[in-house]
């Protein structure tokens, strides 16, 4: 597990001082409206000290401003019980917690009924928001330790079992061993650190009938907080036919310096490179055209390019509609314990074996290096249309060292029904293969544990649907130990991998990862060999 993430307050934060009140504050206040409950630091609540609802006006790092309907005593002791909202974490939004403070200043709200109330601070705002997530997650860890001591018990235990399946319990205690493995290096990851360095970039977004997104996406890149003279943004349109043309053609009349061309229709991966040939920036950040990036995403994802050594740098890709239903709600724990969990025990080696197109820099001299190989990449004899991003990190991480970011972040989409997700899932299936193989080849030279983790990945995920035919055989031949022992590996696997997602996100999806590992075994598992036997078929995987 990753240790506690620090407060770290956002771009938007602080919009500039706030006129019209009495009191004078040090710092920028940020104005933002949210629930809280104001309860008596000292004693027992009843005989007259009752909860006090409140609802904040603004807040800085010294105190924060609030309106009550009853009025609170000066100078006594009280926390503010509230859900953190996302100015104030952006990781751990909704987050309950208690934050100490004493009233400093009661008086008659300025418009309507009730009063408005100064709390300050017993500690700095950052401080007392570290001290609740790192509590939180302390409580987290400890379970997850549990867990990962009973599955290393559990599994001796079963050892008993050993010769009457040996490959089985060979697999199942590799397995157990990739798994705790990812747990000890991704504690061990850190990200560059955030300093003054910004070199030139260009933001390339390659899009194809977004009209609903695309607006999104570009007004994002303009209001990240990074220099305006040392970015741009390209835009290459890949033969849309919506109201894709319209919507750019409007962006161009609002942002002067948006660049936009058009093709006709070519793919993806042509879409980019025209992008990266017309670029002036030292950094190619590419971006999915249903992508908005945060504020202080640009500037965190160029971190760590002083050192030539690096290639590429991957971002951490949030899901925009995970409250949609289920299905995007499973989808938002896969991402986050694939990104935060096995992305950041890749990159503790620096061998990210995808840098995702939500979200990742490159530097452009790179790109350029392998770009003609890349644009005219073939697999089996047919040009390869899908997993671009996969295969131009590949072609880096040949010669170069590739990262995860995890604090450069991006919200995306994903899909909101199953036959968008399976169609989805059969095509980064199909580049997985693909790209897997090729990778193969020179994953070996890479640091030894990097490439021990790569290759048994890679056999996990192809054997893994085997053996639950395998199970279910023996099941049927009467060897009941053997399909309980498996069901309790699975069910260990999923909760913790559920509590890894818990540990990073205080949110009631995890509960969803149960769900994902099901869906694992007998639907997206099984799309593996489907992938196989398809592979060359690649034209609907094109744009």
């Amino acid at each position: 597990m990753n240790p506690p993430a620090q407060y770290e307050p956002q771009a938007n934060d602080s919009p500039g001082p706030v006129k019209g009140m009495r009191e004078q504050r040090r710092f920028n206040r940020v104005r933002e409206a949210f629930p809280g409950l104001l309860v008596p630091a000292a004693g027992r609540l009843g005989r007259g000290r009752k909860a006090v609802p409140a609802t904040t006006r603004d807040y800085d790092v010294e105190g924060v401003c609030l309106t009550t309907d009853r009025p609170m005593a000066v100078g006594e002791a009280v926390r503010l019980q509230l859900r953190l909202p996302r100015s104030l974490s952006r990781f751990f939004k909704g987050l309950a917690c208690a934050l100490p403070a004493r009233v400093r200043t009661v008086r008659p709200a300025a418009q309507g009924r009730g009063f408005e109330v100064v709390l300050r601070w017993d500690r700095p705002l950052p401080a007392l928001v570290e001290r609740a997530v790192t509590s939180y997650q302390r409580r987290i860890g400890i379970a997850i330790a549990i867990l990962l001591v009973f599955a290393v018990w559990f599994k001796w235990r079963s050892l008993v079992y050993f010769w009457y399946t040996p490959f089985f319990f060979i697999y199942s205690l590799t397995l157990l061993t990739y798994l705790l493995s990812r747990f000890l290096i991704s504690w061990r990851h850190r990200v560059p650190p955030l300093g003054r360095y910004t070199p030139p970039i260009s933001v390339v977004i390659a899009v194809r009938n977004e009209e609903k997104a695309i607006a999104r996406t570009v007004e994002s890149c303009f209001k990240a907080d990074y220099p305006s003279e040392r970015r741009e943004v390209i835009v290459v349109d890949d033969g849309s036919t919506d109201a894709t043309p319209r919507e750019l053609e409007a962006l161009r009349r609002r942002f002067a310096k948006l660049r936009v061309h058009t093709l006709k229709p070519s793919g993806k991966r042509f879409a980019m490179a025209e992008g990266v040939r017309r670029a002036a920036g030292e950094i190619i950040v590419f971006l999915d055209s249903d992508t908005y990036v945060h504020e202080d995403s640009l500037r965190r994802i160029v971190c760590g390019f002083e050192d030539p050594t690096l290639g590429a740098s991957a971002g951490y890709a949030e899901v925009d509609n995970a409250d949609k239903n289920l299905l995007t709600g499973l989808q938002e724990v896969r991402y986050v314990v694939s990104f935060r969990l096995f992305k950041a025990a890749e990159s503790f080696f620096s061998c990210v074996t995808c840098a995702s197109g939500c979200l990742a820099a490159y530097r452009r001299e790179y790109i350029l290096e392998f770009l003609d190989p890349w644009l005219k990449q073939t697999f089996l004899g047919r040009p390869a249309t899908f997993g671009d991003d996969r295969s131009l990190t590949n072609f880096i991480l040949r010669k170069y060292r590739v990262i995860y970011n995890d604090l450069a972040t991006a919200s995306t989409l994903v899909p909101e029904t199953w036959k968008h997700y399976l169609l989805q899932q059969a095509r980064w299936k199909k580049s997985w293969l693909r790209e897997t193989w090729i990778a193969s080849g020179f994953m070996y030279k890479k640091h030894p544990i990097a490439a021990i983790s790569f290759y048994s990945a890679a056999l996990f995920s192809l054997l893994s649907p085997l053996m639950v035919v395998r199970v279910l055989y023996l099941e049927l031949q009467g060897r009941d130990a053997i399909f309980l022992y498996y069901a309790l590996g699975l069910l260990l696997v999923a909760l913790l991998q559920s509590l890894y997602y818990l540990f990073k996100k205080p949110k009631s999806n995890w509960v969803l990862g149960l769900m994902w590992m099901a869906s694992s075994l007998l639907i997206t598992g099984p799309q593996t060999y489907y992938a196989m036997l398809t592979i060359r078929k690649n034209h609907w995987g094109t744009r």
